[in-house]
């Protein structure tokens, strides 16, 4: 033993201390439940962290990085057309906004770059599966020129030149999965649900006792907003929005529409202080904006500007 290396007998060491962790005996049922529980938990949180609602632009430029070209953005008689060049492809859209069209750009460019690595990947795994099929040719045997002065070969097997530099990348299934959980919120949000908008979890920063000499001191309740907090701009915001910072826990309930298919009229209600507010319009975002444009002058007395009633 004293002519063994050290490297080998430290080698050793670390390699039995490994199997006593290999070897060490499962814990009793209800803690494997609980292990796996708390596993499954942090599995979800990080999911939840990831997996935030993304439209279409944004998960676009996180996918290409800060050097992403910039959209070009024409207007066409009430139509904006935006279009921007990906991967010297050109991708364009019309849409009644400028949001509008460059989300419909941005959707085409991320759904062309996700079949494309979709395509490659196939072709990868296809060419790999043929190259296990055809039998492997034995090399030579190397000759006395070809071999290290210490009697071992210098030709490479074969497996040591395989370059795994050419295998791309994984799928961007983090932006397209954060896009799919909002192009599926807004179709929602067409039928007439309120989606309420999620961001990602801060960690709760707690603050440091302070030595007060009250134990148990109650935090102090909500106070409900009055006309007293209304903004200064009040009149010129929009009514659903200004009802939402007003009363931000009441929610719009969706009554249905009428029967008439050409002069279809939906309706919304608001129940707020043992009141009920009524709204009716073309659309359910109309119903809604009429409704709160009743509870807000019930309310708070706001009387909206023109240009707010008619938009």
């Amino acid at each position: 033993m004293a002519n063994v290396p050290q490297d080998i007998t430290s080698s050793e060491a670390t390699f039995s201390k490994f199997r006593k962790h290999l070897l060490k005996k499962p814990g009793t049922s209800a803690e494997r439940k609980k292990n796996e529980k708390e596993r499954k938990a942090r599995q979800m949180r990080r999911l939840r962290k990831w997996l935030i609602p993304k439209n279409a632009i944004v998960a676009l430029h996180e996918l290409q990085g800060p050097g992403m070209t910039e959209f070009v953005i024409n207007t066409v008689g009430h139509l904006t057309k935006a279009e921007i060049v990906i991967n010297n492809v050109k991708y364009e859209a019309v849409g009644s906004s400028k949001n509008q069209a460059k989300a419909k750009a941005s959707e085409k460019a991320l759904r062309d770059l996700a079949i494309s690595q979709m395509n490659r990947l196939k072709q990868q795994q296809e060419a790999k599966a043929a190259s296990k099929a055809v039998p492997p040719i034995a090399p030579p045997a190397p000759t006395m020129s070809e071999t290290e002065p210490d009697g071992e070969s210098s030709l490479h097997d074969s497996e040591m030149d395989v370059d795994d530099s050419g295998e791309t990348d994984d799928l961007p299934m983090e932006h397209l999965a954060a896009f799919a959980l909002h192009k599926l919120f807004s179709e929602w949000e067409n039928e007439g649900f309120e989606v309420p908008t999620l961001k990602p979890q801060k960690p709760k920063l707690v603050a440091p006792p302070v030595e007060t000499g009250i134990v148990g001191q109650p935090s102090m309740p909500k106070v409900t907003k009055t006309v007293a907090d209304l903004p200064a701009d009040a009149a010129t915001r929009h009514p659903t929005e200004l009802f939402a910072y007003m009363r931000p826990q009441v929610a719009y309930q969706d009554l249905g529409s009428n029967d008439d298919p050409l002069n279809r009229e939906f309706t919304a209600s608001i129940s707020v202080e043992g009141k009920e507010f009524i709204g009716r319009g073309r659309s359910k975002k109309l119903a809604r904006k009429a409704a709160a444009i009743d509870a807000c002058k019930t309310l708070f007395g706001v009387e909206f500007d023109s240009s707010v009633l008619q938009a």
